[in-house]
This record gives structure tokens, C-alpha cells and sequence, in this order.
């Protein structure tokens, strides 16, 4: 006989493993396009929303707490392994820069890097966890701590999206080169509403699947609350990276 309950775990974490270095591998690629491409590949696969999604979904298909607590923050780590460990090796971008003096700044971008290692990772420490909870219990809760658990994961899917708007707000975005009434310029358009659009749609798709509607106040009040905290931490979060970055 096949003792599946060995095989099921090595199976999951195969996966787990698979994702993870799949989203590393992805943010890392995105970083070599530039203006409204690149915005628009950031926010589809090298974003909050992306990697939180990810972690969101990996709690969601666990079978138990445990499970979920474990696969969304391994997957967590090991893409933010994977991306860093990209950029010092393969693209190395952090050398070849030169001081004021004219002496190599070589250890000031590996330090940034450091620190930029360090920060993900206590962050994907901590997101890990609160994002494979809310996807375990999206799936597995009653109707109105489910509802709770994806308005809290939407909000903060799509809090770096609006704190993005609030900072950068969509009418203040380059203009197209190609647009004959010098409108804004698609890609960054599309870049822009993303991170706050497909969170909306996630929920509504989760809400649908697991009819939640009945208990929209739940819904609404948690999404709107999470989405507040999201982007007062993602406006800190930035304040930080461009202090110490």
C-alpha cells in the first residue's frame, strides 16, 4: 500500500516551494522593463497584492491551521530569498556605482540590499501567518467570520493600491505618446487601478462562490477597515524604504 499521508505534505510543500520561486523569479524579471510596462508588470506579479494573494490562496487550500500558517510564509520567504538572491548574483545592480569622491559605492548597494533582505523577510514573517489565517478561514469559517476573513484579506490586498492613489493620484500620471489628446498613458492607468480593482474582484468572486452576500455589513466593515490600516502601513513602509533604502 502507498502511505498517502506522507506523500500529500511533500506533495503541498513541492508546490509551495514551486510558487515561491516562480514569484521571485517573476518580480526579478519585471524589474528589467521600464515606464508604463513596468509599472504594469510590478503590479501584476511584484506586488503586495501578487505575493499576498499568493500567500492568501496557499492558506486557502490548506487542510488545517497549521498548514496554512506554515505554507504561506514559507512561500513568503523563499520568493523573497529568491528575488534578492537574483539581484546580488545575476543582475547585480548594487555594483558599479562610484561615490562623490569618485570611490567605489559597492558596499553601500550591498548594504541596501541587506537591509532590503532583512525588512521583506521579517515582513513576509509577519504577513505570512495573518494571510494564511484569513485564507484558512475564509474557506473553512461559517458565514460571517468567512465574510470577515476576505473583506480583511481584499483590504489589505489592496491597501499598497490606494496608498499609491493617495500618493500619485491617476490624473497626475505621464501622458501617452501615442494618444491623440494627450490623454494619460495607458499602461500606467492600468498599473494604477490593478492593485485596487482585482482585490475588488476577488472578493466579489469569493463572495459569490461561498454566498456571502448576506452578510455584506460584515463584509464592508472589514474591508474598509483593513484597507484603511493597509495603506497607513504601506505609507510607513515607503517612508522607511526611501529613508534607509
Amino acid at each position: 500500500m502507498i502511505d498517502t499521508t506522507v506523500r500529500r505534505p511533500a506533495s503541498r510543500t513541492t508546490r509551495i516551494v514551486a510558487a515561491a520561486f516562480a514569484l521571485g523569479l517573476l518580480a526579478f524579471a519585471a524589474d528589467a522593463f521600464d515606464a508604463a510596462a513596468g509599472r504594469l508588470l510590478t503590479a501584476l506579479v511584484s506586488s503586495g497584492l501578487a505575493w499576498g494573494l499568493a500567500a492568501f490562496l496557499a492558506g486557502r487550500t490548506a487542510a488545517d491551521r497549521r498548514s496554512a500558517v506554515k505554507g504561506a510564509t514559507v512561500l513568503l520567504v523563499f520568493a523573497t530569498l529568491v528575488y534578492y538572491l537574483l539581484i546580488l548574483v545575476v543582475s547585480r545592480r548594487w555594483s558599479g556605482g562610484s561615490s562623490a569622491d569618485g570611490s567605489s559605492a559597492d558596499l553601500h548597494g550591498l548594504r541596501s540590499v541587506a537591509v532590503m533582505t532583512a525588512a521583506w523577510l521579517v515582513i513576509s514573517l509577519i504577513a505570512g501567518p495573518i494571510l494564511g489565517l484569513l485564507g484558512h478561514r475564509k474557506r473553512a469559517a461559517r458565514a460571517p467570520g468567512s465574510a470577515a476573513a476576505a473583506g480583511i484579506a481584499c483590504g489589505l490586498l489592496s491597501g499598497q493600491g490606494w496608498q499609491e492613489i493617495t500618493a500619485a493620484p491617476p490624473w497626475t500620471l505621464p501622458v501617452g505618446a501615442d494618444s491623440p489628446d494627450g490623454g494619460i498613458a495607458p499602461g500606467f492607468l492600468a498599473a494604477t487601478l490593478i492593485p485596487v480593482v482585482l482585490p475588488l474582484a476577488v472578493l466579489a468572486w469569493l463572495a459569490h462562490v461561498q454566498r456571502l452576500w448576506r452578510a455584506w455589513p460584515i463584509l464592508l466593515l472589514a474591508m474598509v477597515s483593513a484597507t484603511a490600516l493597509s495603506a497607513l502601513l504601506w505609507q510607513l513602509l515607503r517612508l522607511a524604504a526611501n529613508r534607509f533604502g
